[in-house]
């Protein structure tokens, strides 16, 4: 999406299907849980509580960093 802020095409990209996802380095993770707490996340710096599975998120909790 051209001109389009960080946030702006996450919430295109989900819209169209694709999941949300945590990029944390060189490591992206697909994110599971309350899918209705993370698009005011989009395109931010969080810290994300939950459980690891091999490239999946399970969150319990998200919150500024």
């Amino acid at each position: 999406m051209k001109n389009a802020s960080a946030a702006e095409c996450t919430r295109a990209c989900v819209k169209n299907g694709s999941d949300f996802a945590l990029l944390s380095g060189d490591k992206l993770y697909t994110l599971k849980g309350d899918k209705s707490s993370f698009p005011k996340w989009a395109g931010q710096t969080v810290t994300v509580q939950g459980q690891v599975s091999g490239t999946t998120i399970t969150v319990d909790a998200m919150t500024e960093k």
